[in-house]
């Protein structure tokens, strides 16, 4: 695990200027090295003041590199891609041989011109300096060839920081799927992105007009603009597999950051909420899944007070309907988990779920306790009533008795029931005892009458909840 500095190098003729760069927290370990090296004072006159101006460069790279590099280590690497050949910015930028004195309006920039490599190695970086020769996009493959040689150069959990300042048009469109594929092949954690927006200043020749003091560009982090797509990929994993645990990681981070008490504290129960039901759908416990106020968070959230919290906003109202379409009722919350486990796929959970919601209503119906010992013989009175089993086949001692008084009069409390529609009902706890344990059967048959069977079952139970899904070409 190292810490990965990425940059292009463009071809342009660059201009000196400062750079203001962001402390976002005197806690971070580069507010941490400023505060220690006493160098806020060197370079800004308020040393309580969040951002430094940098020393006047030619390359944004050295100010982000003088920045943030300062205390790397030998493992920590700066890579520069820049382009070959006779046009490109290896030649251009990178080496100080070709490198001129004066800008392209006649003025001189310095009397002895130095390229990109010479300026990072006198900032004497304890990490490595490696530029890398990248071709410049233009022909088909390229582009790919580009991202492979950024893949092959981050290794397993390695920290990005990355600026696209310099960088070709199309780049911009490379990094965000960048950072998605190699959070996902290599689990990297994403520090920051940087652009150097120099163009604030105006165009080049009121630049060269102005003192080098007046020329004091932003470098705007753009990190999380990148955080819309974390959004997205934590609330989606949160609605299609029922994994809620990225989604708190952002939610808690976003309370965190938040200065408004009021807003903070409307974000717990969403936190609250989306755990309970992340382990109710992880451990098929259809009591955790319960109705809760619908808070109507997206009215109450202030986004002028937390800019950061735009993407939940848009978020919220489809997230408010997953978290509260669940009712009191355990047996159609039962039907509402089944429902949901097909629509995802999940054919043994959807087996498990509604085989709890049968045995829920027939509890209900028979006025039998909600106990364990009871929960168990549910199915075992279904089969003496499509005479699939004898009564007198019933070999639980410590219930022997109670069951003796009570099944005539628990069967008759089925007769609206005809023999068929039980008989589907014994038939889904045949698949769930299939499908779980691992017994042999005809799995064609769970994909081809599931639905039918459980649009029966949800109308028989008094539920207006369908599953509208072919099995077969999913």
């Amino acid at each position: 695990m190292a810490k990965k500095f990425i940059t292009f190098l463009g071809t342009n003729q660059y201009l000196h200027c400062k750079y203001k760069i962001d402390i976002k927290d005197n806690s971070s370990e580069e507010g941490k090295y400023y505060k220690d090296k006493n160098d806020l004072s060197d370079l800004n006159s308020n040393k309580n003041q969040n951002y430094i101006i940098s020393k006047p460069v030619r390359y944004v790279q050295e100010a982000l590199a003088d920045f943030y590099c300062k205390n790397w280590s030998s493992d920590d690497v700066f890579l520069v891609l820049a382009t070959e050949g006779e046009n490109g910015s290896i030649k251009k930028n990178w080496e100080s041989g070709s490198i001129s004195k004066y800008d392209k309006y006649g003025q001189e920039y310095e009397k002895e011109p130095k390229g990109l490599k010479d300026r990072l190695n006198d900032l004497r970086l304890p990490c490595k300096i490696e530029m890398v020769p990248i071709p410049d996009g233009t022909k088909e493959g390229e582009i790919w060839k580009i991202i492979e040689m950024v893949t092959t150069r981050i290794n397993n959990k390695d920290e990005l920081y990355i600026d696209i300042t310099h960088s070709f048009r199309f780049i911009p469109m490379i990094i965000p799927p960048l950072i998605t594929f190699l959070k996902t092949i290599k689990d990297i954690r994403l520090h920051s992105i940087h652009y150097g927006a120099f163009e604030t200043l105006g165009s080049n020749q009121e630049v060269c007009n102005m003192k080098i003091d007046g020329r004091i560009a932003p470098i705007r982090e753009l990190t999380e603009l990148y955080s819309m797509i974390e959004w997205a990929e934590a609330t989606n994993a949160f609605i299609q597999f029922g994994s809620g645990k990225e989604l708190n990681k952002k939610l808690e981070v976003a309370k965190t950051n938040i200065e408004d008490n009021k807003i903070s504290n409307r974000i717990k129960p969403i936190i609250h909420n989306i755990r309970k039901i992340d382990e109710a759908l992880k451990f098929n416990n259809v009591s955790e899944l319960k109705q809760t106020d619908n808070l109507k968070l997206e009215k109450k959230i202030n986004i002028d007070k937390a800019p950061n919290l735009y993407p939940l906003k848009e978020i919220l109202p489809m997230l408010e309907n997953y978290l509260y379409q669940w009712s009191n009722d355990k047996v159609e919350n039962g039907l509402l988990a089944t429902k949901w486990s097909i629509e995802k796929d999940r054919v043994a959970q959807a087996l498990t779920f509604l085989q709890e919601a049968i045995i829920d209503y027939f509890i209900k119906l028979f006025g039998w306790e909600d106990e364990k010992e009871y929960r168990n013989i549910v199915f075992f009175v279904l089969q003496v009533k499509v005479r699939e089993k004898n009564k007198n086949e019933f070999n639980n001692s410590e219930l022997k008795e109670w069951f003796a008084e009570n099944i005539d009069l628990t069967i008759k409390t089925l007769n609206n029931y005809n023999n068929d529609f039980i008989k589907k009902i014994l038939k889904i706890n045949n698949w769930r005892n299939m499908v779980n344990h691992a017994k042999k059967g005809d799995r064609k048959d769970i994909i081809k009458n599931f639905p039918h069977i459980f649009n029966e079952i949800s109308k028989n139970f008094g539920y207006d909840i369908n599953i509208d899904i072919d099995l077969n070409k999913k």
